[in-house]
């Protein structure tokens, strides 16, 4: 007989009660329990048993009547209503005062997707699981796919991010874009009609000492215990707490738009960041046959474009680039084209005073290159109602009133390591895409003519080898280093966060991945002295080769035929093939050859009788002068996605599409075709240094350890470093 008489299970059924075989039914004798071996425990009185009832039911009524302290919360942004989620779910009495809920309610410009990453999926999980599922549901899953670096012009990996292990091996959600409306529309249904007010903008408060007023901008005032600022970069909570100070510019604008666009390889990558000197261009799945682009160039703020001229500023500003970026471009609406310069703010050490503190863009605005600003302010939110919570359990248990003023210092102890790391890998992450030079001479003003030596820049061997050494624990930190923060949740992975099977396949091999381009291939005639006017879709059937010829052969020859009446041209030229997911472009033994120029710049003739493998943004020329070996009027590019015919290059281009569709052929200038290695700056060096070691420092040092008394600006090697 079990020692515990009356212990339960509840089953699906919270009404009914399922007891096991050791359980024993009422009524039982007092002469049970004496003969009962198993039973060990000392009886006690009804009459001591009714005064713990009486005295434990009081303490329940006392509760009750303490009511829990009213939160009024600045801003309904992102932050302020998860915040206001996680105190309303802890019972807390919230208010949130918005000024314009027309981003929430669908109207006003689309300002496009947002990045919710591992750590801050997880922190909605503890706050509140249906919210969190919903969200999860409605995001496009980009973190079990490749994303990473790699170059503007060339298009070539350098760098491949895994975001992928950090989240299942610590039982975290995937890495998820969701449309910004739609994440504060369910933000805004959780939370509620009663708790939001609209056309509410907070000007000024007062803070007395036991209660805070907040002064809206229409006069109207409310009070409660304490105030918590989430609105925004050019917080007013912010700047009548510490006085009125500028944000600090980038010195980058940024050219956002969200396009009707299914790259090819849509199932292997997520996102890509395309490095350039002083520019560079990150693109993005956002589900539903989207993609969201956001192009970075450096010039000073307060910039304006001519009417309806951002895309053709945008074409000036990538010419020359690859054909993952113009295709975006191509593809974008000039309505759907957004421009705002790039401020962040630099974390100071106090984040408020009094009952008063501030959350999220607040306190540390980030630049959007690591796509930690929102998460950031999520675990803001989840960390502070925590800390709230506690401070109100302190209350109860001491009886003492809640000590609200030490629960918002804990909160900001608590959080302020983390976030300035965060915030400074955000900045040298601008730095490092910004100032990546492939080859000497970049950048360099009168040695610039040694670019066009291609000589690569030495910080491309230990560039990628730290790289390499540091990527996997910087992103097991930022995506899992606040996982063992959040009570109550236990780790687990969604079953439709599963990743490819061939995912750590295309990691390890850029043709591996390559080979999973699912689209149609075309041969598109280029150039204005081409004698080929025809688009040729390129077969998949092994068995139906193209074949490239001056004239049709005599014989009947299986096959797609493309006729080229040139005398560089032989009868039987060239031959592509498909085999094995790629294809092949075989010289069969033609007078003046078949050369190839790859997407870094590198020239070669293909062996006659042996296939050469092409790749997209490929030029493949057929027959040459041999006297002055220049290009002659019949060559071939490859390329990925909708049709861009480029003028003064003679050229047939093959695509990469993914829709059965020919989308549409679009004439555009064309500058130098010149392809480049991808070399990232020194400066790289000095910033995995610094990664390196503000990693260890967390890691391995005691967080009180870390909270000095000042953060400052340095500069190092033309770098802005943040050291804490």
């Amino acid at each position: 007989m079990s020692s515990t008489l009356f212990c339960y299970s509840i089953n699906q059924s919270p009404t009914k009660l399922d007891f096991a075989r050791t359980h024993v039914f009422t009524p039982v004798s007092i002469q049970f329990y004496s003969d009962s071996p198993s039973f060990t425990g000392k009886l006690r009185s009804r009459r001591r048993s009714l005064v713990g009832v009486k005295a434990e039911t009081l303490s329940v009524e006392e509760q009750k009547k303490r009511k829990k302290p009213r939160v009024l919360v600045a801003g309904g942004g992102i932050g302020g209503l998860v915040f206001a989620l996680a105190a309303k779910k802890k019972g807390f009495d919230v208010l949130v005062f918005e000024k314009d809920l027309s981003a929430i309610r669908g109207e006003g410009q689309y300002r496009g997707p947002i990045q919710i990453q591992s750590n801050a999926l997880a922190a909605l999980e503890a706050i509140d699981v249906p919210v969190a599922e919903e969200v999860m549901e409605a995001g496009c899953i980009t973190g079990d796919r490749i994303n990473g670096l790699v170059d503007g012009v060339s298009g070539t990996w350098y760098t491949k991010f895994d975001t992928f292990t950090p989240a299942v091996s610590r039982g975290l959600p995937v890495t998820r874009v969701i449309s910004r409306m739609t994440l504060q529309q369910i933000l805004a249904r959780a939370v509620g009609e009663d708790v939001i007010r609209n056309e509410s903008n907070v000007v000024d408060f007062k803070d007395s000492g036991n209660k805070v007023t907040v002064v809206l901008e229409n006069g109207q005032r409310y009070e409660g215990d304490l105030l918590v600022g989430a609105d925004g970069i050019w917080s007013k909570v912010r700047s009548n707490l510490f006085g009125r100070s500028e944000a600090t510019y980038s010195g980058y604008t940024c050219y956002t738009g969200i396009a009707d666009f299914i790259p090819a390889d849509i199932e292997s990558v997520g996102y890509r960041v395309f490095l350039g000197y002083k520019q560079y261009f990150v693109s993005s799945d956002v589900g539903g046959g989207k993609m969201q682009w956001y192009a970075f160039h450096e010039e000073p703020a307060g910039g304006v474009d001519v009417p309806n001229g951002m895309k053709k500023r945008l074409f000036e500003i990538f010419e020359g680039w690859c054909d993952n970026v113009l295709d975006l471009l191509h593809a974008t609406e000039e309505e759907a084209i957004l421009r705002r310069d790039i401020y962040d703010r630099t974390p100071s050490f106090t984040w408020g005073k009094g009952r008063v503190t501030l959350l999220g863009d607040s306190i540390h605005a980030m630049q959007p290159n690591m796509g930690q600003g929102g998460c950031m302010a999520i675990e803001d939110s989840y960390q502070l109602a925590l800390e709230l919570e506690e401070a109100w359990k302190q209350s109860v248990a001491t009886n003492k009133p809640v000590d609200i003023v030490s629960s918002l210092k804990r909160y900001e102890e608590s959080r302020r390591v983390r976030v300035a790391i965060i915030h400074g890998m955000a900045r040298m992450a601008a730095i490092m895409a910004s100032t990546y030079k492939a080859y000497l001479g970049v950048g360099l003003g009168p040695l610039s003519f040694l670019a066009k030596f291609r000589v690569p820049h030495p910080g491309i061997i230990g560039g990628r080898f730290f790289m390499d050494m540091t990527m996997p624990l910087m992103l097991d930190w930022v995506l899992g280093g606040n996982s063992e923060k959040l009570e109550g949740r236990s780790p687990s992975c969604r079953l439709t966060d599963k990743a490819d099977d061939r995912l750590r396949e295309w990691f390890e091999d850029d043709e591996a991945l390559e080979r999973t381009i699912n689209g149609e291939w075309y041969l598109i005639p280029h150039g204005n002295k081409c004698s080929v006017s025809e688009t040729l879709r390129l077969t998949k059937d092994k068995d139906q080769p193209c074949i490239i010829g001056r004239s049709k052969p005599d014989q009947d020859v299986p096959g797609t035929h493309i006729v080229i009446p040139s005398p560089q041209v032989s009868k039987m030229h060239a031959r592509v093939i498909y085999k094995d997911g790629a294809f092949f472009l075989m010289d069969l033994r033609s007078d003046h050859g078949t050369y190839v120029t790859d997407n870094l710049g590198r020239r070669y003739r293909v062996t006659p009788n042996l296939p050469a493998r092409f790749r997209p943004s490929d030029i493949i020329e057929f027959g040459s002068d041999k006297k002055s070996h220049s290009t002659m009027n019949h060559s071939f590019k490859k390329k990925t996605y909708p049709h861009y015919s480029i003028n003064h290059f003679p050229s047939i281009t093959i695509f990469a599409v993914r829709s059965l569709t020919l989308l549409r052929i679009i004439k555009m200038k064309h500058g130098l075709l010149y392809k480049t290695a991808l070399i990232l700056n020194p400066s790289l060096l000095v910033f995995l240094l610094v990664m390196i070691i503000c990693l260890w420092l967390q890691l391995i040092l005691k967080p009180s350890l870390l909270c000095l008394k000042q953060m400052c600006l340095v500069n190092c090697c033309g770098m802005e470093m943040l050291v804490i």
